[in-house]
């Protein structure tokens, strides 16, 4: 093995030892904060026989007291997110892309919670993180229809039709009237 070799094969091992200490000291900052927000102060301050054992949450309050101010400037808007055009020819579509982004993020999933969280976490433990990831899943509905009319029937048999196979009916019987309502089920 060169000397090159040796000297850069040392200098990774002191980059991964130094990395090791960081996170050490990184997670016991994080273990204190934590017991500092609960109010855990025996480590740093243990109480003294006789004495008061009240103990100030100023951890606590100060993030408490940050959290309204910091939602309400990433969430205090109808847009959490805003696309900017490039050009006048994409004004329209940026504008589209924004709606469309907000709906996703503050209707169609938590938005508010999860800007909470990540924000709170990142005061409390110096790193916030949100996990992202788009689903795409089919859900089906059965709906089960009594006593329709022939007319009815009919409506109901044009518009699976018209579906395009979205709809089907999957079964269909016609009673006697006099005895048992007529049955209809379909799925979507």
């Amino acid at each position: 093995m060169s000397t090159s070799d040796l000297k850069a094969m040392l200098a990774a091992e002191k980059v991964d030892a130094l990395a090791a200490i960081s996170a050490a000291r990184l997670a016991e900052e994080r273990a204190d904060a934590m017991d500092y927000y609960l109010g855990h102060m025996a480590k740093d301050m243990p109480a003294q026989d006789g004495r008061s054992r009240a103990v100030s949450t100023d951890v606590a309050d100060t993030i408490e007291g940050l959290m309204p101010n910091l939602m309400d400037i990433f969430a205090g808007s109808d847009e959490v997110v805003r696309f900017e055009p490039v050009g006048p020819e994409d004004e329209a579509a940026a504008a589209q892309e924004t709606d469309y982004v907000n709906h996703v993020f503050m209707q169609q999933n938590p938005g508010f919670m999860i800007l909470y969280s990540f924000i709170k976490d990142a005061l409390l433990s110096k790193v916030g993180i949100v996990k992202v990831w788009w689903e795409e899943r089919e859900e089906e509905e059965r709906e089960t229809y009594y006593d329709l009319t022939e007319d009815q029937f009919a409506l109901l048999a044009q518009a699976v039709a018209e579906s395009d196979g979205a709809m089907k009916i999957v079964a269909h019987t016609v009673h006697d009237m006099s005895n048992v309502p007529e049955k209809t089920e379909a799925t979507s």
